[in-house]
């Protein structure tokens, strides 16, 4: 931006937008807020030199950040290697690629009409664009494109790790039954995100604590 918006004050989600959340099926994508911290910038910004990098750490006073929470519908699988250590194993579908495009794309616009003079996005490489000559986002995107959206490409964070232990009905699907209990382990009981049968799309503060004050009137119960 021309002038600093020091990323790292304020509330922590003084805006969103979730005019994209329904795309298809009520998968898609929100826009938030979020405070942007040095180590942020650190992890974001893309490593082609060390003077690249420093320039590029230099401006975050002036940078300012679109968060894109996208609504994933293929999630990936965790198992457990011979030596009892967890392997998560995800990749981005085909599918929520098309919708994280045209996040990356609608971010680029909101943040073209909020006054950006250079806009770029969390790549390895340094791909980005100034706003203004004809068809500059649509090059963008393009090289955009070109990058690559694979691992070691494009920087993802995930939060809210949601259905990773999912509730059901049969040992087969799911990890707990419908009282919370872990399949063939006594005692064992789960009340967190992670007993969802899938992502709920939405901030799940409040379900958890549903969640658990459900899990605990059960194993109260069974206790009795």
């Amino acid at each position: 931006m021309d002038e600093d918006v020091r990323p790292w004050t304020g509330t922590v989600q003084a805006h969103y937008s979730d005019q994209f959340a329904d795309l298809d099926d009520g998968y898609g994508f929100k826009f938030e807020t979020v405070p942007m911290h040095p180590s942020f910038q650190a992890l974001a910004a893309p490593w082609e030199s060390a003077a690249q990098y420093r320039e590029r750490m230099a401006r975050l006073p002036r940078t300012a950040l679109v968060g894109i929470l996208l609504r994933d519908r293929f999630g990936g699988r965790v198992t457990v290697d011979q030596d009892g250590a967890a392997v998560v194993d995800y990749r981005v579908s085909r599918y929520d690629a098309a919708h994280l495009r045209r996040a990356i794309a609608a971010a680029a616009e909101l943040l073209e009409a909020a006054g950006a003079r250079e806009i770029w996005v969390p790549l390895a490489r340094a791909i980005t664009y100034r706003p203004g000559a004809a068809n500059a986002r649509q090059d963008w995107l393009r090289r955009v494109d070109a990058a690559g959206w694979g691992p070691n490409q494009l920087l993802l964070v995930t939060f809210h790790q949601m259905a990773s232990c999912r509730m059901g009905a049969s040992a087969r699907t799911s990890v707990v039954d419908s009282e919370h209990r872990v399949w063939g382990i006594r005692g064992l009981y789960v009340a967190d995100a992670s007993v969802f049968p899938t992502s709920s799309g939405v901030n799940p503060m409040l379900t958890v604590m549903g969640i658990a004050h459900r899990a605990a009137g059960v194993i109260a119960g069974h206790l009795s």
